[in-house]
């Protein structure tokens, strides 16, 4: 007769056996047999040197279908034209294919020409209403070239009132106080009214009960209260500075403010309110 414990021996051997038996998918495979975006299956995987700091294929999914994921709780309709600040290489673009309808119209800009061309090489011959520009700007890290435009003056190529909502993933995580300024203004002009705003910071708040990023507490405080910085150009902002920022670019924020969780940052939604004045 077995014991109880014999057992249990022999399903943990049935059971080994049985999974040496069955090859386990490598991660970058099981996203190809189990996807929730079938067309994301068709845009080739761009190279990893042009993947960023989420260079691992397990890793650029992850962080894309959790941003899919955000948008939708934050209103991101099939419907909607969409505007993607700082599009980098089409991590969240190519799950947008598959999401939005075929009449709706996404434009994305950025500021690597390597990237913008790998989008316009692979994704805008598929999906003709996806549309990608190369916008040259001075960064004091990443293009330090004094002769190119100021991204503390650029305005975006759209006219007012052209989208219905906005998203910039890991955009003012690298932009100083004036340029993340006078973005947020540029995203009250082109959104439509009512538009949303799907934005992501590494926030924090000095008072002993508030919320900070944990990646807050690596960045040296500036002088002035508004910002912290870890250099070359990873940066985060005071939360009450992020609302006043989206006040004066005519936006709402629409309360919560989302804490970030794993690498993931905090996410702020906002809306256009009719009425609501843009100040500089």
């Amino acid at each position: 007769m077995t014991s109880p414990r014999g057992w249990l021996e022999r399903g943990s051997t049935a059971l080994r056996t049985r999974t040496r038996r069955v090859p386990v998918p490598e991660p970058s495979e099981s996203w190809r047999t189990r996807r929730q975006f079938p067309t994301e299956s068709t845009i080739p995987m761009p190279p990893e040197e042009l993947r960023g700091w989420v260079g691992s294929a397990p890793a650029f999914h992850d962080v894309a279908l959790t941003t899919m994921g955000r948008m939708n709780m934050a209103g991101l309709r099939q419907d909607h034209d969409v505007l993607d600040i700082g599009c980098g290489v089409g991590r969240t673009a190519r799950y947008l294919c598959g999401f939005l309808n075929d009449d709706a119209r996404y434009e994305g800009f950025d500021t690597s020409a390597p990237l913008v061309d790998w989008c316009q090489t692979n994704i805008t011959p598929l999906f003709p209403n996806f549309r990608f520009t190369h916008v040259p700007l001075f960064h004091p890290a990443y293009d330090p070239d004094p002769s190119l435009p100021s991204a503390a003056e650029f305005i975006f190529p759209y006219a007012d009132d052209s989208f219905d909502f906005v998203l910039a993933h890991s955009v003012f995580t690298h932009l100083w106080p004036d340029v993340t300024t006078n973005y947020l203004h540029e995203i009250g002009r082109v959104l439509r009214p009512h538009g949303i705003s799907y934005t992501t910071w590494v926030l924090f708040e000095d008072a002993p009960s508030g919320y900070s990023n944990p990646r807050a507490k690596n960045m040296d405080r500036d002088p002035s209260g508004t910002f912290a910085i870890r250099r070359p150009a990873n940066i985060g902002f005071s939360q009450q500075f992020v609302r006043n920022a989206h006040r004066a670019g005519g936006l709402e924020i629409v309360e919560p403010i989302h804490p970030g969780f794993r690498y993931f940052q905090d996410a702020v939604v906002a809306a256009k309110q009719p009425g609501m004045e843009r100040t500089r």
